[in-house]
């Protein structure tokens, strides 16, 4: 029975006529394939609606905040993997605003990979590796946003040895970025790959044995980067050092991740900053509360930006610290391919008056969609 005959008579839809529905995203599915063991078409849409309300001012609307389209493909008995997919703008006023993941990876054995193309840069193992369909807030930390961090054309291995882990990765600092309309694509989706050089590592370890819970990975990742002047991505400071403590036990978990940023010019100062978020699931598979506590404090009086969204358009200006209290939920219509969110973050920035702090609280509703 179809999806939307069931919505009318008023039935809950079954977790089986929501696998029917997602399973015609995949087009090809054959293991006794020689070349193409699958093909599926992938896609993303996340709508929300935000309110804030400060003392510098107020801003509501609604925003299409993610939109995308694409495909995976898996060949040669699985170990090659091609993931394409493209992003729209806000509103959809370009439904073509450039690509997103744009990479080949090579899986040699099961605990080697290697990436090529248009891929994350690996730091940030939270906030920005782990995919924002699974994440249980609508915005990253701020400490995060500020980095400028963002897809780059880049090379990458990955590895493990039983509970270790390990990765690098070279990058290329003038690959257009693909954020809300803003990227120049004159030399490419690709960049043309004469600015500056990015490099990074990292290495974790889960201590899930030792004390006796499902989940208990400690991380460390540095980026360091040889900025030009005119570099889109990775280029606000020299070194970015992340360090991230995720713990799972049964219904809850807990996310720790701090990053320290050297080495901007002008008014990008070092900064420091962290976030503490638990997420506790009062219905398993069904119902999850989080809450997140984010700090960030910078070396100069305007080292520290307020989040793009919502505060930037609210009256907030940079300071020299951060503080942002969020707390909401999660309601799992089928799982984290589709499910609904709301909550509320407080935030306070000071700056060099006390005249010109900023002083808000934001409510957000909204939507996630993939498939």
């Amino acid at each position: 029975m179809g999806l939307a005959a069931v919505a009318a008579r008023g039935e809950p839809v079954s977790k089986e006529t929501f696998d029917s529905l997602w399973s015609l995203a995949t087009l090809h599915k054959d293991d006794s394939n020689p070349i193409l063991q699958e093909f599926k078409l992938r896609g993303r849409y996340q709508g929300q609606l935000h309110s804030t309300d400060a003392d510098q001012g107020a801003d509501s609307d609604w925003e299409d905040r993610r939109s995308r389209l694409g495909f995976d493909a898996k060949l040669f008995e699985k170990q090659v993997e091609i993931r394409l997919d493209f992003q729209s703008n806000d509103g959809f006023r370009d439904f073509y605003d450039g690509l997103m993941d744009a990479y080949i990876r090579w899986k040699p054995t099961k605990t080697l990979t290697f990436t090529a193309g248009k891929t994350k840069p690996l730091i940030g193992h939270y906030d920005w590796l782990e995919p924002t369909i699974t994440q249980p807030t609508f915005e990253r930390s701020q400490i995060f946003n500020q980095l400028n961090i963002n897809r780059a054309t880049a090379f990458t291995a990955e590895g493990s040895v039983d509970a270790f882990s390990w990765r690098a990765g070279i990058y290329s600092n003038d690959t257009p970025a693909t954020t809300g309309g803003t990227g120049s694509f004159e030399d490419g989706e690709f960049g043309d790959l004469d600015g500056g050089i990015a490099y990074s590592a990292g290495i974790s370890y889960d201590f899930k044995d030792q004390l006796g819970i499902d989940q208990a990975l400690v991380r460390i990742d540095w980026l360091h980067s040889d900025r030009e002047a005119e570099d889109l991505v990775l280029g606000r400071y020299d070194d970015i050092l992340s360090g991230t403590f995720w713990a799972k036990e049964g219904n809850a978990a807990l996310v720790v991740e701090a990053f320290h940023a050297r080495g901007g010019d002008g008014a990008n100062t070092d900064v420091f900053g962290f976030f503490i978020q638990p997420t506790y699931d009062i219905v398993p598979g069904k119902f999850q509360l989080v809450g997140r506590y984010s700090y960030a404090q910078s070396d100069g009086a305007t080292g520290v930006r307020p989040q793009n969204r919502y505060e930037t358009t609210a009256g907030a200006l940079r300071g020299d610290s951060y503080h942002a209290i969020y707390a909401g939920g999660q309601y799992f219509i089928y799982g984290d391919k589709l499910k609904l969110l709301a909550g509320a973050e407080y935030a306070a920035l000071s700056q060099n008056s006390e005249a010109d702090r900023y002083d808000g609280t934001t409510f957000l509703a909204g939507l996630r969609l993939s498939f």
